[in-house]
């Protein structure tokens, strides 16, 4: 499996003495602060770079972006030097460059123009990492976000903090934030009641839908287990209220793809603290196939997750574990891996509580989300 080793050592080699000495002729400012200025802006990329994964599950242009961008070499430093503020480096920092930009300004007391070509360099070499890792990872690395958040204690370790310090505001956001941007639930004793609210709620909903939540949909006293066809002519024997079904509906609607839409994948199955799948998983994951083969435009994500037993960080190690397995299952069954994201979010977002074996077999899953079609 190939996994790039530590960002921040490469990020440090890739500013060489070679690159330091043209840069001081050019700039006419002294080795040592730049060097300062581009493992601390380096860093920040790096921290700006994995919360906007973390923001932005439908990262697919990003990422092809980062795929096409070259590995940094000495030759390429005019060409990084003449452009401030390239695409990828505005898609990550957006409105906070300029105030990143002055920070620098006035901490290391440098002329605008110098920072601003500073972290153009920055940019070029960690965007060239990131596209490295993404051109040599096999299908069982992390993704690229998996990836940076398994360097993530490195990556802050490496953050120019004095920096920082001068504007707040800009420490990275609270990891609490849920994938969908909404806060995480207040704590106190009102929750219960809105819970209880919510499930009446939606309760109502299904009965006014014309079926039942705790009642298997049946229409007089009949299964409704039919023959679901796909657009190449196959047909699939379905639940009409089976995840497949409903999947391939969204497919055909004209609905736009939402980053808040997910589809619980709810056969496919892993034991405690494994990544294989269940054998009773097969038949599920067969269906989904025939989906993607019967509509080739659309391209998924996969988000795999555990229940919590372990720690944080074995939960997001095992959670990738598991999408990168359905994924590479996908690939071996003739999907083409540029159509599929794998994504690990740990014991993030529960389905149910942790509190009964039946209860934590039902979090440890895949959810599938649609980001093209």
């Amino acid at each position: 499996m190939y996994q790039m080793g530590n960002v921040i050592n490469q990020q440090t080699a890739a500013f060489s003495p070679q690159v330091l000495t043209v840069l001081e002729q050019k700039l006419a400012t002294a080795q040592e602060k730049i060097a300062l200025c581009l493992n601390g802006m380096g860093a920040l990329i790096l921290q700006k770079t994995r919360d906007y994964l973390h923001r932005n599950d439908n990262s697919l242009r990003f990422r092809q972006q980062v795929g096409h961008t070259p590995h940094f070499e000495l030759r390429f430093l005019d060409e990084a030097l003449g452009k401030f503020s390239p695409a990828l480096l505005t898609m990550v920092l957006g409105h906070k460059l300029k105030h990143l930009t002055q920070l620098f300004v006035s901490f290391y007391v440098l002329e605008k123009q110098v920072a601003e070509r500073l972290f153009s360099v920055a940019s070029a070499v960690v965007f060239g990492l990131l596209g490295q890792y993404l051109r040599q990872r096999s299908l069982q690395s992390p993704s690229l976000k998996g990836w940076l958040e398994w360097q993530l204690p490195r990556i802050a370790a490496a953050q120019p903090t004095a920096v920082l310090n001068q504007l707040p505001a800009l420490i990275p956001a609270d990891p609490a934030v849920s994938r969908t941007g909404s806060l995480p639930p207040p704590k106190g004793r009102i929750w219960p009641w809105l819970t209880l609210v919510l499930l009446l709620l939606v309760s109502l909903l299904f009965s006014l839908r014309g079926f039942s939540v705790l009642q298997p949909m049946q229409a007089s006293g009949q299964s409704d287990v039919t023959y679901r066809r796909l657009a190449d002519g196959k047909q699939l024997l379905l639940s009409q209220r089976s995840v497949e079904n409903l999947l391939i509906t969204y497919i055909e609607s004209n609905a736009p793809t939402s980053e808040k839409r997910w589809f619980t994948l709810d056969r496919l199955r892993f034991d405690i603290s494994r990544t294989e799948l269940t054998p009773a998983s097969q038949e599920q994951l067969r269906n989904i196939v025939d989906i993607l083969r019967a509509y080739p435009n659309v391209e998924i994500q996969l988000g795999g997750y555990t229940d919590k037993s372990a720690n944080e960080q074995m939960d997001l190690r095992l959670s990738q574990d598991r999408a990168d397995t359905v994924r590479m299952a996908l690939v071996k069954m003739g999907i083409g891996a540029s159509r599929i994201s794998a994504e690990g979010y740990g014991s993030a977002y529960p389905l149910v509580p942790n509190d009964s074996e039946a209860n934590r077999a039902k979090n440890r899953r895949i959810d599938l989300r649609v980001i093209e079609k």
